[in-house]
């Protein structure tokens, strides 16, 4: 009989030993006990015939390996750019990981200003780079002149998030175009994740600057996160390296067919976005502004929102069934929250201003 040593780990690399991990605190969010305004998600399903549609079309699909070419032309046409330019992906996240793999050697460093999304650490920290970079400014604007002081020879990627998530701020096209004319010889990525509620896009810049890489995904506005889907938007000859590393089948056929009826229907989610923007945000903006509520505007789906004490805030609203996300240092003084349609908005506004009142 062979003597085992249970207490033996397998080893694995030491700067994967030493990284956390993106935990997102994911669990208990029951949506018929919660209103969700934690994980900046479409506040309403897809329309029931989308439902529908692909339940009826997986009878003929499901027992084959998916297939992508139908939907790349619908995209494409959607993104206004010829096929061979788009890659899809098991939502955008996996598309930040094949890029950082692509791209970066151990030890380079990505340039981004901070905080950003946690995933774009995560995943640099599974490479062995580092991510580095200025905060944004104390209005949480986006401090162009110094980030572009931290960009230097050490420098595998830029990357700049477009509007930032959590922070909610955008970046001018003309910022973007100078950190490419800048530095052509680094590749500058830009995600793209609330395009649809923005209108701001760097794709019209993509067939200038070779060194432009876009990430969009349908787990925003086009209402479709749990079905994973995103895709890249890059010159052709990066998206076929970026093919080597993507698996052939990875974009499951029920996210291409989802995503498909969506871009050929736009009427439903289009009506949320309109809704979210045009009645939503400004009932809740007002109402914070009438409060003396400190916030900080933008354009996407969701607002960081600074109160006096942001766990009591929080604590409070999850008492009454409304769940916020607490951010981290350097914003730990912040709370964000996800535009929901006015029923829920109303219901926010009359929770808070009992919390207010306290």
């Amino acid at each position: 009989m062979l003597d085992f040593e249970p207490e033996k780990k397998i080893k694995v690399r030491s700067n994967i030993a030493d990284l956390g991990y993106y935990n997102p605190p994911l669990e208990n969010r029951n949506p018929e006990e919660y209103i969700l305004m934690d994980f900046n998600e479409p506040p309403m399903p897809p329309h029931n015939d989308l439902i529908e549609e692909v339940v009826s079309s997986l009878k003929n699909k499901i027992h084959t390996y998916p297939f992508y070419e139908k939907f790349l032309q619908e995209l494409s046409k959607y993104v206004g750019v010829d096929s061979d330019k788009l890659l899809l992906t098991n939502g955008s996240d996996q598309a930040v990981d094949i890029i950082f793999r692509c791209i970066l050697e151990q030890g380079d460093e990505v340039k981004m200003v901070q905080p950003g999304f946690a995933m774009f650490s995560q995943v640099a920290g599974t490479i062995g780079c580092l991510i580095k970079g200025p905060q944004f400014n104390s209005d949480l604007s986006f401090p162009h002149e110094k980030f572009k002081s931290y960009i230097g020879d050490n420098t595998g990627l830029i990357v700049v998030i477009n509007p930032n998530n959590p922070t909610g701020t955008s970046v001018t096209q003309d910022q973007i175009e100078d950190l490419l004319i800048s530095f052509p010889d680094i590749p500058l990525l830009v995600d793209e994740a609330y395009y649809e509620f923005t209108g701001n896009t760097s794709v019209p810049m993509i067939e200038k600057y070779p060194n432009l890489i876009i990430i969009r995904t349908f787990s925003k506005a086009l209402g479709l996160p749990g079905l994973r889907l995103g895709y890249v938007v890059a010159r052709s000859d990066f998206i076929n390296h970026l093919k080597k590393i993507r698996g052939p089948y990875d974009v499951n056929i029920v996210a291409v067919l989802a995503a498909s009826r969506q871009l050929n229907n736009p009427e439903h989610w289009q009506s949320i976005v309109k809704h979210l923007l045009e009645q939503s945000k400004p009932a809740l903006t007002n109402f914070f502004n009438k409060n003396n509520v400190k916030f900080y505007p933008n354009e996407a789906n969701f607002l960081l929102v600074e109160p006096k004490d942001p766990i009591s805030a929080f604590n409070f609203l999850k008492k009454n069934k409304i769940l916020v996300r607490l951010m981290r240092p350097p914003i730990s003084h912040t709370f964000r929250m996800s535009l929901r349609m006015m029923p829920d908005m109303e219901r926010f506004m009359s929770v808070y201003s009992r919390y207010l009142n306290l």
